[in-house]
C-alpha cells in the first residue's frame, strides 16, 4: 500500500456548498471520487437499477404513490419525482439508500484500492453526501464537513431547485444533523459567507495535508 497517498473524505448537508468546495479542491490538485456521479452512472438510461427503483417507488411499487411516476415515457429516471417521494420519509429514504449504496460503495472501493496501490503520491477527494452514513469515512485518512447557516442553505437550494422553503427544510430534517457530522470530522468548514472566506479555510487545510 502507498502510504504517500492521502484520501480526504468530503461531505455536507444540502445547500452547504459542498460542490463548490469540491471544485476548488480539484483545482488544488485533488483527484475526485464523486459518489453523486457514480449514482448517476448506475441510474443512466437502460440500467437494470431503474427497474428495481420503479418496482419499489413507482406508482405500483410497495413504497410508491399512486399516480406518481418516477420514470418518464422513455424509461428515464425523473430524479426530482423520486426525491419528492423519499426525502420526507425516513423508511423510504433508507430503502433507496439500501438499493443504491451497495453498488456505489463497491465502485468506490475499487477506485480507493487503485489509488492506494499507485506508485505516485496522490491527493484524493472522496466526495460523498452520505460519507458518514455509509461508513465511507473508514476509507479516508481525514474527513472534512462543510456546514452553513440554515437560512443560507434554504435560500441556496430554493434558488437552485425552484422549490419551497418547506421542501428544503424537510430534506434538511431528513439528513444527518450537522452536530453529528462535525463530531466525526477532522475538519469543519463554514460556508455561510462569501467564497473568499470558504477558500481561505480550504487553503489552510490543504497546507496541513
Amino acid at each position: 500500500m502507498n502510504d504517500r497517498t492521502i484520501i480526504l473524505g468530503l461531505t455536507g448537508g444540502i445547500g452547504t456548498g459542498k460542490s463548490t468546495a469540491s471544485e476548488y479542491l480539484k483545482d488544488k490538485g485533488f483527484l475526485q471520487i464523486d459518489a453523486d456521479a457514480i449514482s448517476r452512472q448506475i441510474t443512466a438510461d437502460g440500467s437494470p437499477v431503474l427497474k428495481v427503483l420503479d418496482s419499489v417507488f413507482g406508482p405500483e411499487g410497495e413504497l410508491g404513490v399512486e399516480g406518481h411516476k418516477i420514470l418518464d415515457e422513455n424509461g428515464s429516471l425523473m430524479r426530482q419525482s423520486l426525491a419528492d417521494i423519499v426525502f420526507t420519509d425516513e423508511a423510504k429514504k433508507n430503502k433507496l439508500n439500501e438499493i443504491m449504496l451497495t453498488q456505489i460503495i463497491a465502485i468506490i472501493d475499487d477506485k480507493v484500492k487503485e489509488y492506494r496501490e499507485s506508485d505516485s503520491e496522490l491527493k484524493v477527494l472522496l466526495d460523498a453526501p452520505l460519507l458518514l452514513e455509509a461508513g465511507l469515512d473508514s476509507r479516508c485518512d481525514k474527513v472534512m464537513v462543510i456546514v452553513a447557516d440554515k437560512d443560507v442553505r434554504i435560500s441556496r437550494v430554493q434558488s437552485r431547485d425552484g422549490i419551497s422553503a418547506k421542501q428544503v427544510q424537510d430534506r434538511i430534517d431528513n439528513q444527518m444533523s450537522d452536530d453529528e457530522k462535525t463530531a466525526r470530522a477532522d475538519y469543519v468548514v463554514d460556508n455561510s459567507k462569501d467564497l473568499n472566506h470558504l477558500y481561505a479555510q480550504l487553503d489552510k487545510i490543504v497546507e496541513e495535508l
